[in-house]
């Protein structure tokens, strides 16, 4: 599973640096709902195998999830920061969103904590594409292509918004992820209700309607729960009403997904794609659980992830490796070396923290085994 979550993590980078060998690879918003998907699946994993059932342990899930996820995101909040300050001083340019901050209306105070506060702590960026500013305060708009303020470009880590997104499937995975087949197909199907309801009511459909909006998208999530349920049924004669509803849930999903977001035929392409790699999930997993070098590229599509921009920016005021191709493989490599990096020398010394939490051990497996739980990455963008 690590090495698709590499590809999906990498397919993002290369989309936003351009798609510069002339074609498209995996669009960012399936990228995006494949890791809403696998992080069900390993939400429900660690809920089930690695914490206990009881409520003492909520606070414990919830801020390992945080420390698992704000380190990096911090730590490139910062390096961004401080490339915004060089670039403003040497050159004559400005990075996009120091353009945009300069160039808001007065906000209200409420509008100032939200749209800092979100950036500094990670949840509520998913909400900027839900929202605009009229007389500097914050303001209800469902199409943010038509807002006169796009919230959005206000983002330090223009990605970010999915994190706040995923970390708010964290905060209810819980009480979600635990119970039976038939109450996590409940739910599922309720989402999907609420999506569709959207659309054909008061016509909230396609973007941001069709991957940013979480209550639609804890759908998404769930598949990837039942996905775990059908890896752990591995051991044993599978049960029939599991397969199927596993089945059903997918091919629900798959509609309600390329009804809500229809621009022709390349749709169904992706919407495919996405349906593969829901079905692929406990088989990927329990293929692929062992095997180190598929952990270590996995480990590395968080740091990805959330540090692409960061890349982009700082070589292209570099300005050294021009356009196209050449432009796009650097982008490429130096995000890849920058992700090892802040996975060697921020994400390992926390999770060695994490684990201790739990009297774990650090390596990845199942069962009696620690199971180190992946970051997001999920992400994607447009977007992660």
């Amino acid at each position: 599973m690590g090495s698709l979550r590499f590809i999906l993590a990498m397919s993002v980078v290369y989309g936003h640096a351009g798609d510069f060998l002339g074609f498209p690879l995996i669009p960012g918003d399936t990228a995006v709902q494949s890791f809403y998907a696998i992080s069900g699946f390993y939400m429900a994993l660690v809920l089930n195998e690695k914490y206990r059932p009881e409520s003492s342990t909520y606070f414990l899930f919830i801020s390992n999830r945080f420390a698992r996820l704000f380190p990096i995101y911090a730590t490139v909040l910062v390096l961004t920061l401080l490339l915004a300050v060089a670039v403003s001083h040497f050159s004559s340019v400005e990075l996009p969103f120091v353009t945009q901050w300069r160039s808001l209306p007065p906000l209200t105070w409420s509008s100032d904590v939200f749209l800092i506060g979100s950036q500094l702590l990670m949840w509520g960026q998913d909400l900027y594409f839900f929202l605009t500013l009229k007389e500097g305060a914050l303001v209800f708009w469902p199409h943010f292509q038509t807002a006169p303020r796009q919230l959005h470009t206000l983002l330090v880590i223009p990605q970010g918004w999915t994190l706040g997104l995923e970390f708010s499937f964290y905060l209810i995975a819980p009480f979600i992820v635990r119970r039976s087949v038939a109450t996590i197909a409940a739910v599922l199907a309720v989402s999907l209700v609420l999506r569709l309801v959207l659309q054909f009511g008061p016509g909230y459909y396609g973007d941001p309607w069709s991957y940013r909006f979480f209550p639609s998208e804890i759908a998404v999530f769930l598949v990837g729960a039942l996905a775990y349920r059908v890896f752990r049924a591995r051991n044993a004669r599978v049960d029939r009403t599991l397969l199927a509803t596993y089945a059903v849930a997918i091919v629900c999903v798959g509609a309600a997904l390329l009804v809500n977001r229809w621009h022709g035929v390349t749709r169904v392409a992706s919407v495919c794609f996405l349906l593969t790699s829901f079905a692929l999930l406990p088989f990927l997993f329990r293929t692929t659980k062992n095997w180190l070098f598929d952990r270590h590229l996995g480990e590395l599509s968080y740091p990805i992830y959330t540090s692409h921009f960061l890349m982009i920016w700082l070589l292209d005021s570099v300005g050294i490796f021009g356009t196209g191709t050449v432009r796009g493989a650097a982008i490429l490599a130096g995000t890849v070396a920058a992700s090892g990096a802040l996975y060697w020398w921020v994400d390992r010394p926390v999770d060695g923290w994490r684990q201790r939490r739990l009297n774990a051990p650090r390596p990845e497996h199942v069962g009696a085994r620690a199971i180190r739980e992946p970051g997001l990455a999920p992400v994607t963008k447009t977007a992660e």
